[in-house]
């Protein structure tokens, strides 16, 4: 396992770990994923665009809030292939609006997946609306990324354009 990978997913286990579950925000909602380059045709049954669930686990950090999520997309590019895809996010919070950098990790199943070689970073920003004990987050966000899956999907643009919402409680 690459070793970018590795840090990444031991931040995330360590926030979790050293924040109280009292200070954690949890989201659960949809996530629009447009990619900006054509991959295959659309008669192949390609496509640029795709659904995502997302889940995420948002913790005060300092001035910042760390945030980690996880996403499942269940026919990634028309493949009827699933793309896991787990991330950390840092936000800078002025009021409702945020905003900051991610990076992450995809996972494609099938024959011609396995981890990507690179992972994403992204720019987010978005707003958060707070309703009582609940909150609606909606963000937009770019992805960039360049990556291969095994021998069958070699060094592909997969830079993204999304938009996304999720309902959060807790916190």
């Amino acid at each position: 396992m690459n070793r970018s990978l590795i840090a990444v997913l031991s931040l995330v286990l360590a926030v979790t770990i050293a924040v109280p579950a009292t200070a954690a925000q949890f989201g659960l909602g949809l996530h629009y994923l447009r990619t900006i380059e054509e991959i295959g045709s659309s008669d192949d049954g390609f496509s640029q665009n795709d659904w995502a669930i997302l889940g995420s686990i948002s913790i005060p950090v300092a001035i910042v809030r760390v945030e980690g999520d996880l996403e499942w997309v269940p026919d990634y590019l028309g493949s009827d292939e699933h793309l896991w895809v787990p991330s950390v996010h840092g936000f800078l919070d002025i009021g409702m609006i945020y905003g900051g950098v991610g990076i992450g990790w995809s996972y494609l199943t099938g024959d011609f997946g396995g981890w990507a070689t690179n992972p994403w970073y992204g720019l987010r920003a978005g707003l958060e609306f707070g309703l009582g004990g609940l909150a609606l987050d909606g963000f937009l966000s770019y992805r960039f990324q360049s990556a291969s899956f095994t021998e069958g999907v070699q060094n592909v643009n997969l830079d993204a354009f999304t938009i996304g919402a999720q309902i959060k409680f807790g916190g």
